[in-house]
């Protein structure tokens, strides 16, 4: 493994925590980008930890001098929160804002000292767009870490004044986008939208009832229920195929 940070003392912090584990082995340290190309390119590390920020070189320009194809699988270490969608779209690993706590990066270490580097990697590149530009992944911030939720396995996304709720399974991640910009991002062959503030994923549609008012409730698998109304149900028939 491979520590890179601009900081002597953070770089020295990540070095010790790496030395604690007998499973792991740090080849090196590097305070520049440019170290950390020579480094990469004569040492060949399994992993790199990687900051973010450094002067000259930073943490995306040593991925593209190596290039992404030949680049060892990467943890970012960084104080910036903002640059984890750039981060997710060349695979990263993981992505840990500082000031972050061991146990966060014993976990990030100890998912790939398991093996699942490479699964994990292609699950990881957060927002990367399809040929036909709609979302494939979204990344939602989880306490000091950044995940990733396959946009195929939202049930449906829920308005929340300027943010949006993505309901998956039991779990619901709120995220800073509009529903309408989400909208304009998801495939709409398979998310709908079909109330001013919900959306839903067609695949996850178990039934429709319609009510009195002219609206309806669409069932999901699950259980849940979401609101229909009138002025979408010709757009939810077009997508379905009308019954015969």
């Amino acid at each position: 493994m491979l520590v890179v940070d601009d900081e002597p003392l953070a770089r020295t912090g990540l070095a010790a925590l790496v030395r604690k584990d007998r499973e792991l082995e740090c080849v090196g340290e590097c305070g520049d980008g440019q170290a950390a190309i020579e480094a990469i390119e004569s040492l060949k590390p399994d992993l790199v930890l990687l900051d973010v920020q450094m002067p000259e070189i930073d943490g995306f320009g040593v991925i593209r001098a190596i290039r992404p194809e030949r680049m060892p699988p990467v943890i970012f270490v960084t104080a910036y929160e903002e640059f984890a969608l750039q981060a997710f779209r060349v695979h990263a690993l993981d992505y840990l804002v500082k000031p972050f706590t061991d146990a966060s990066l014993t976990d990030a270490l100890e998912r790939a000292k398991r093996g699942h580097v490479q699964h994990l990697a292609d699950r990881l590149s957060a927002l990367v767009l399809t040929r036909q530009d709609y979302l494939t992944r979204i990344t939602v911030r989880t306490g000091q870490r950044m995940q990733v939720v396959p946009v195929a396995e939202i049930d449906w996304i829920e308005a929340a004044d300027y943010c949006a709720k993505l309901h998956v399974g039991a779990t619901t991640h709120v995220v800073r986008v509009s529903l309408a910009a989400l909208e304009r991002l998801l495939d709409p062959t398979i998310f709908l939208r079909v109330h001013r503030s919900a959306i839903i994923n067609v695949d996850r549609l178990k039934e429709i009832e319609s009510d009195s008012s002219g609206d309806g409730i669409i069932r999901l698998a699950g259980g849940t229920s979401v609101r229909l109304a009138r002025s979408r149900r010709a757009a939810v028939d077009r997508l379905l195929g009308r019954p015969l």
